[in-house]
């Protein structure tokens, strides 16, 4: 097989319709000529369904393979297997099976792989684009890039992702090393270092972030989340549908260090971009904390406060940053020095409402209520399953 045509690898345990919905998106997806290989791996769930939606789908693009595991694995064991057939097909592209592909998924990730494949500091392609920082529980925009139809992130994709050979032997070769204790390691979000020990990507993201490496996000999504019932939600959730690109593009990347929209795992935007568009900062050694998720206990940073700092900038542009980097003066926003920040203010309800007020509408009362009821409801939906 040509090494420039990905496997492409759908995981499945299960949810057969959801299973049915993510192959009927494939099929109706362009590809070039050749042997586009599938593989269906399927976790032993001890239903006979999923197994037969992957018998009876016609794939006339290529090869298809079933794995069908005896054993129940386990999410992240199930991901770690499908990860490791990168030894036998080379690039893979990983899709669970609550996605929903766009047409032009495989045009994109193709191209991405091959652009990115001698840079040391990618770690993988992301096929879904990130609009919500799941950290401070708030939406996220990047900042433009240029030409580029790509941004980078220090967070791994899960909602859709490729990786070559060479980034799986990377991280493989951690987890030799580090196994799976990642309490050593620093910089890591609070909620994903609280996610259960059946997350490969709470493993995944340590990797990335502890020898700083990005992985590779696209602005216009090729995959999209159902948040179908199953591991990772409890009732169908739209909160992670994102819109998909509809039409053929000719994508256009940009290398990683000429790149101005980079991100750490926070979805904080790297001093060194805010520097290079306000170039009043660039003296300043600081730390990027606009979301107020970091723990910054000494230096500079840059965040919301309505103290007065060395610099303070209006709240008022969206994404957050566009405010620092044109320079506008104002109120909400300061590089001040940690040790004279009031850290509580940071957590105050005044100030959540005000971020909240940034970013939405406030909701009605009614609204409010019906929210809390079906809050009641999951709970003790929850409670009595147990």
């Amino acid at each position: 097989m040509p090494l420039n045509l990905p496997t492409i690898i759908v995981i499945g345990y299960n949810r057969p319709k959801s299973l049915s919905r993510l192959l009927g998106s494939l099929r109706k997806a362009h590809f070039p000529p050749g042997n586009v290989r599938l593989v269906i791996s399927l976790d032993n769930s001890g239903m006979e369904e999923p197994r037969e939606v992957a018998e009876d789908f016609d794939w006339p693009f290529g090869e298809k393979r079933i794995i069908a595991h005896k054993t129940r694995l386990g999410l992240r064991e199930h991901v770690l297997s499908c990860g490791d057939l990168t030894e036998e097909y080379g690039d893979v592209i990983i899709l669970e099976d609550d996605l929903f592909a766009s047409p032009y998924f495989y045009q994109y990730t193709t191209a991405a792989l091959s652009f990115y494949a001698g840079d040391a500091n990618i770690a993988g392609i992301s096929l879904y684009s990130q609009q919500f920082n799941q950290t401070a529980n708030l939406p996220f925009t990047p900042v433009d890039n240029g030409n580029a139809d790509v941004y980078f992130m220090q967070l791994a994709a899960s909602w859709g992702q490729a990786w070559s050979r060479s980034h799986w032997i990377g991280f493989r070769a951690w987890m030799e090393k580090n196994g799976t204790d990642i309490a050593h390691i620093d910089n890591i979000p609070a909620d994903i270092r609280a996610w259960p020990e059946s997350s490969w990507l709470k493993l995944y993201n340590a990797y990335i972030i502890s020898r700083n490496k990005f992985f590779v996000y696209p602005y216009r999504s090729l995959t999209t989340n159902f948040g179908d019932p199953g591991q990772h939600f409890n009732i169908a959730s739209s909160r992670f549908q994102v819109a998909i690109q509809q039409q053929e593009i000719d994508y256009q990347f940009a290398p990683l260090d000429d790149s101005l929209a980079k991100y750490d795992a926070f979805c904080e935007l790297l001093p060194e971009s805010v520097k290079k568009q306000n170039e009043k900062l660039a003296a300043y050694d600081f730390t990027v904390n606009l979301y107020g998720c970091k723990d910054c206990r000494s230096g500079l940073q840059l965040t919301r406060t309505s103290q007065k700092g060395l610099f303070n900038f209006s709240l008022s542009m969206k994404p957050m940053e566009l405010s620092v980097m044109h320079d506008i003066e104002g109120d909400g926003i300061a590089l001040i020095d940690s040790a004279e920040l009031n850290s509580a203010s940071l957590t105050a309800p005044k100030t959540e409402y005000d971020m909240y007020r940034f970013f939405y509408k406030f909701p009605s009362v009614q609204v409010i209520l019906f929210g809390f009821r079906e809050r009641i409801q999951i709970l003790l939906r929850s409670a009595r399953s147990r």
